[in-house]
């Protein structure tokens, strides 16, 4: 008989990358002593989706199911999961905090050689900084199992808000971290965008707001042309920042915000000293504040370039003054201005964006046994090669090549036949794209017979680059010449197939 053994090689190396990384991550865990302030927490939920194009890629796959949940975690009706609230604490007075979330989501995809068990995420608030933990398990047909604990998969930025012992953070953007990368087989790179994430908690008695929050009046059909708004904080300190306050501006979300408030509109410095004028107001003690803003949906930015906030989302934004890293001030208040348009109709744009991140390119086999027909010496016996289906869905068009290499038959009894006896005659095919994408372009290897056959490694199909996207099926009708020397018995010997 002939054994296929497919990828393992690969998938080896994939696994062992995958161990270090997490178990570096998983040391750097750990918990200290509760302050006098820390208030626990007692209800909330956490709602995330990983990313949609994982999901969506798991979904294609042969899991039973491909994507289950348990232990309290459910799946919403957009694919979400969200996450009932299992405990933790939180420091009002400084904002440090642990949400600790339960349940669990297992990714399965037998085919592609992975199971991925998401479970406890854990909001982690320190010294500014906010991630998101959890416990990760890895598991793979080609090495054992690899766990991890309160692993810091992502980091999350943007604003929380609440009072009278609630805590909220809506749509916090997520970025992926090298053990997050490594903990999903590496189909993304660190750093790349996750799903935005969402959570709210509660503690058990009254505290202190958690962080600032802002009101806007009006924050929506405002005239295009010009509108003044109110603006109603509360929850600032007035001490933060060595007391030099924050900046309440107008514009849309960017990158380091803090330091790119060329593309704003409008701003104004707050803080405790400052006499109200059109460019500053007052902080009280309590930290609150109210004041105006004029705006307008569009305008030209200190860069020259002309900001529509009809076409993007814009806001009402606070963050610390004088370039401060503290981002303990930071809100984002969305604002929305009123549709124009004469009786009859009109046109509504959209402005629709996506994030392609490329997969992974993979090998998959029907089968691992291929039983030949009995034949005497001196006869040829014919079989099908289980068809290899590779993927490649890295979207780079890199090439890729499978190869192919069988050891010498053998038999209980002693006998051997070489292992270049057996030849074959390749074919390839390519799967059609049912999202239209344009097909590849896969060639059959050359066909090797009997007596000089597969006793070196030898091309069952190939994708050169420039073409390789897609999905491919490759086989082989197989030819094992028997010599007319080779002991009578049953021979079996071992196909090894490689990607790269």
């Amino acid at each position: 008989m002939v054994r296929s053994r497919a990828g393992t090689a690969w998938r080896r190396s994939m696994r062992w990358a995958a161990v270090a990384v997490l178990g570096a991550s998983a040391a750097l865990v750990g918990a200290g002593p509760a302050s006098a302030a820390e208030a626990d927490i007692t209800g909330g939920s956490l709602t995330w989706g990983f990313k949609a194009s994982f999901r969506n890629y798991v979904k294609t796959g042969n899991g039973n199911p491909p994507i289950a949940a348990s232990n309290g975690a459910t799946i919403n009706a957009d694919g979400t999961f969200t996450f009932p609230s299992t405990g933790g604490t939180h420091d009002a007075a400084t904002g440090t905090t642990s949400a600790e979330y339960g349940g669990a989501i297992v990714f399965s995809y037998p085919a592609h050689f992975f199971t991925i068990k998401l479970a406890n995420p854990t909001v982690s608030v320190s010294g500014g900084t906010t991630a998101l933990k959890a416990d990760v398990d890895l598991t793979s047909t080609a090495a054992e199992p690899v766990s991890v604990r309160q692993a810091t998969i992502a980091t999350l930025s943007g604003s929380t808000g609440g009072g009278d012992g609630t805590v909220t953070g809506t749509n916090l953007a997520a970025t992926l971290t090298t053990a997050g990368a490594s903990a999903f087989n590496g189909f993304y790179a660190a750093g790349d965008a996750l799903d935005p994430l969402s959570f709210t908690f509660t503690t058990g008695g009254d505290v202190e707001p958690a962080g600032p929050a802002v009101t806007v009046t009006p924050a929506s059909g405002l005239d295009p042309a010009g509108a003044t708004i109110t603006v109603q904080g509360s929850g600032f300190d007035p001490e933060a920042n060595n007391a030099a306050g924050f900046y309440l501006s107008f514009g849309p979300k960017v990158a380091e915000h803090w330091a790119n408030s060329s593309v704003l509109q409008v701003t104004k410095w707050i803080n405790k000293t400052n006499e109200p004028t059109e460019a500053r107001d007052r902080l009280a003690a309590d930290g609150t504040f109210s004041t105006t803003l004029p705006i307008s949906a569009v305008y030209t930015d200190r860069n020259g370039d002309q900001i529509d906030c009809t076409a993007v989302q814009c806001y009402v934004i606070t963050f610390a003054a004088r370039g401060s890293a503290d981002r303990s001030q930071d809100t984002f208040t969305p604002v929305t201005f009123a549709t124009t348009g004469g009786p009859g109709g009109g046109d509504a744009d959209q402005r629709i964006t996506a994030t392609v991140t490329g997969g992974p390119l993979t090998l998959g086999v029907a089968g691992n046994t291929v039983a030949l027909p009995a034949v005497s010496n001196g006869e040829v016996a014919s079989g099908a090669l289980h068809d290899a289906t590779v993927s490649d869905l890295r979207g780079t068009n890199a090439g890729w090549s499978l190869v192919g290499q069988v050891s010498d038959f053998a038999s209980a009894g002693g006998g051997t036949i070489a292992a270049d006896s057996l030849g074959w005659v390749p074919t390839a095919t390519v799967v059609d794209d049912p999202l239209g994408g344009t097909p590849g372009v896969v060639t059959p290897g050359t066909a090797a017979a009997p007596g000089s056959g597969l006793g070196s490694a030898r091309s069952l199909c190939t994708s050169a680059t420039g073409a390789s996207n897609g999905t491919f099926t490759c086989g082989a009708q197989l030819n094992l010449g028997v010599p007319a020397s080779a002991v009578p018995g049953d021979y079996s010997a071992t196909l090894t197939l490689t990607l790269s």
